[in-house]
């Protein structure tokens, strides 16, 4: 009864209008206070993932084939390496990894187990993209040592973590091309010797001088059709639809298919006879030069992928994988405590809603009369 007596007695002590601007401008001195007092800090970095010189190593690997050759990375999907690199960051392997090496959790420590510690880091760091594939690091807290410190960890975890996600990575991609260029060194060699067992059966001269222009014209289609048809069903099962190798890849095929069904025809220029004219002894010499020429392309791709994997390799040996563009450093701006700012704003909200609002609509009178 006597608590209750209370809350009625400040209740009717709030209906007088000088009592209530008293409680205002004391809650919002008390609030000013609390949006300085105790100083928030925030502390910050700025990373790339990867080292710029090594990546433009790789591409220049890659590209050392001209345009007859896929580089690495469309043989294997086309990711966006700063998406990758922000959820691993942001993974949960690494917040544990800054919890060990940061010693948060223990007897003396400022947290009871590892969960709350990764809470409480959740709560206090933020990571996220800027433009031009710079992930940032923030860490706000009301210690500007700890802030500088945690920052500096997340640094170093995010670099062990990507090294060893790419030395992963590397081992995976090396391991299938090795498996695939052993393969395609087999098929060449058969296929070549099965086109010289040929041409000695049927005592036949080099293709280009028996078959012709035309002919080697065809075979050549014909073979590159086959590898860009091994190339495209790689990329369907790596790469989305929307993918613009993906997108290339099949206006190329269609090409070839069109300048074949060209070279088909039976007709007779002034540079000999088109494929469609040969029979025989001739159109098996054709099959056999065209399994070569596949053999051959596929070969050539994937030993331009191990020369693409070997320097990838090389880079991932470094275990420093990112690139600091902006070290770790505590802003000299003056922060805000975020809460504070808002119970401030909706006290001002409540007096201007009581004080100005309410009288000028009139709720306050009718609210009265309704009681009456």
């Amino acid at each position: 009864m006597k608590g209750a007596a209370i809350v009625q007695g400040w209740l009717v002590r709030l209906r007088e209008r000088r009592v209530r601007w008293r409680a205002y401008l004391a809650a919002a001195a008390i609030l000013a206070v609390l949006c300085i007092l105790p100083r928030p800090y925030m502390a910050r970095a700025k990373i790339v993932p990867g080292d710029a010189g090594a990546n433009a190593l790789v591409s220049v690997v890659g590209a050392l084939g001209g345009g007859q050759v896929q580089s690495l990375s469309s043989l294997f999907g086309d990711r966006s390496a700063t998406e990758v690199a922000l959820q691993i960051s942001r993974s949960q392997a690494v917040t544990a990894d800054v919890v060990r090496r940061l010693r948060l959790v223990g007897p003396g420590r400022p947290f009871a187990s590892e969960r709350e510690a990764q809470l409480a880091l959740g709560k206090k760091v933020d990571i996220h993209t800027l433009l031009g594939g710079i992930i940032e690091i923030e860490t706000k807290s009301w210690d500007a040592d700890w802030s500088l410190g945690v920052t500096r960890t997340y640094v170093d975890a995010i670099s062990d973590r990507l090294g060893t996600y790419g030395r992963a990575q590397v081992a995976r991609k090396r391991r299938i091309v090795e498996e695939r260029l052993a393969t395609a060194q087999s098929r060449l060699a058969q296929a070549q010797a099965q086109l010289d067992v040929f041409r000695r059966q049927n005592r036949l001269p080099d293709p280009q001088a028996q078959l012709g222009t035309q002919l080697t014209l065809r075979t050549s289609l014909e073979g590159q059709l086959q590898a860009k048809l091994v190339e495209l069903a790689t990329l369907h099962a790596t790469a989305g639809p929307e993918n613009p190798r993906l997108l290339a890849t099949e206006r190329q095929v269609a090409t070839l298919r069109s300048q074949i069904a060209q070279t088909a025809q039976a007709t007779t220029s002034a540079a000999g006879p088109t494929v469609g004219e040969l029979t025989g002894i001739s159109l098996k010499y054709a099959n056999l030069y065209r399994d070569y020429a596949f053999a051959q392309a596929i070969y050539e791709v994937y030993s331009r992928s191990a020369e693409e994997v070997a320097v990838q390799e090389i880079v991932a040996q470094d275990r420093s994988q990112v690139a600091v563009v902006d070290p770790a450093h505590v802003d000299v701006e003056r922060y805000f405590n975020t809460w504070a700012v808002a119970f401030l704003a909706l006290v001002g909200v409540l007096a201007f809603f009581a004080e100005v609002y309410v009288p000028v609509t009139g709720l306050s009178d009718a609210r009265h009369s309704g009681n009456d």
